[in-house]
């Protein structure tokens, strides 16, 4: 069985109505106008693989949004799949129109050529057809998301070596802490929030939790702990866990919450019922993580009755993470 080369990319938008534009790159070793993306680099989350190849080929830092299908062709002989995210650009001038592209950026070996072009007129600009039915895709939905993400903690030291360790006598399992393994995957989930301009983290009190966000993602001091979404404090009290949650995705921060396996099913039916929206599909694993994109208004305010676009992160990869 072939390898499969796995990728990710952005569609990059701005502007409104019929002014809005996309943005596209020029490879000069293919001679072809495309999208930005790149292969997935080992250890890595799809969604800061798209990221960090939109940021390492244009020079522009993206916020991600909604996901969008991805596409499968053959690459050098090899299947090929490449997972695409809609995306709006961070810094100002460029997404007002008032310059095309950060200040010093040159081509490099990868892209020689930058340019915004009109969506009206992407069919004739993109080398691929592939492409261009990515972009239509994406210009039919809506920019004007914020994301909430709940996290499962990374890989955590199994209670039974947590026990041997402390000669059969261990504190309180509040203070069990990551795996080695577990703590080698933070910075990949700092990344990966980071590529959905994540700035507000709330945890369990639970050591794993904590350890997750801090300090690859967030400080301890500025992460917000929540005893209702530790294991204990979710079985004692699951009508506080049920209001909190109700309360953090009423709130338009992209923000995460870090939890435990135990207690996803009920803050994942909380935010089910309170949204309308999909449940994921599948279970949440160490590290993996749910987005509920939720819709805005033009003012930052939660559209209300609308249901949440859901996206799992495991859906663009072969696994967690490897």
């Amino acid at each position: 069985m072939k390898t499969i080369i796995r990728a990710a990319g952005t569609v990059v938008l701005r502007g409104k109505g019929k002014t809005t534009e996309v943005l596209i790159v020029h490879r000069s070793h293919r001679n072809d106008w495309s999208l930005p993306k790149g292969k997935r680099e080992k250890g890595e989350y799809m969604a800061a693989t798209a990221f960090r190849e939109t940021l390492e080929e244009t020079g522009i830092e993206v916020i991600l949004g909604v996901p969008l299908k991805p596409i499968t062709y053959e690459s050098l002989g090899y299947p090929k799949i490449v997972h695409y995210w809609l995306a709006k650009v961070v810094d100002p001038e460029i997404a007002n129109g008032v310059r095309d592209m950060p200040i010093g950026w040159e081509p490099n070996d990868e892209v020689d050529e930058l340019r915004w072009v009109r969506v009206s007129k992407i069919s004739g600009a993109l080398t691929y057809e592939q492409d261009v039915e990515v972009v239509k895709e994406a210009i039919g939905l809506s920019r004007n998301t914020v994301p909430f993400i709940l996290l499962r903690h990374s890989d955590a030291e199994k209670r039974v070596d947590f026990a041997e360790r402390h000669a059969g006598k261990p504190p309180a399992d509040q203070l069990r802490p990551l795996s080695e393994e577990g703590m080698g995957y933070t910075q990949a989930i700092a990344d990966a929030l980071n590529a959905y301009g994540i700035e507000y983290a709330y945890s369990s009190i639970s050591k794993r939790c904590v350890d997750t966000l801090a300090p690859a993602f967030a400080t301890k001091a500025s992460l917000n702990l929540e005893e209702a979404f530790s294991e204990e404090g979710a079985v004692e009290d699951p009508i506080t866990a049920k209001t909190r949650i109700k309360e953090l995705i009423s709130i338009p921060d992209p923000a995460v919450l870090c939890s435990h396996r135990p207690v996803m099913p009920l803050l994942i039916r909380t935010i089910t019922k309170v949204s309308g929206s999909r449940e994921p599909v599948s279970k949440l694993k160490p590290g993996q993580f749910v987005v509920y994109h939720r819709p805005i208004k033009e003012s930052g305010n939660l559209r209300e009755k609308q249901k949440f676009v859901v996206e799992h992160s495991a859906e663009s990869q072969s696994k967690s993470i490897d």
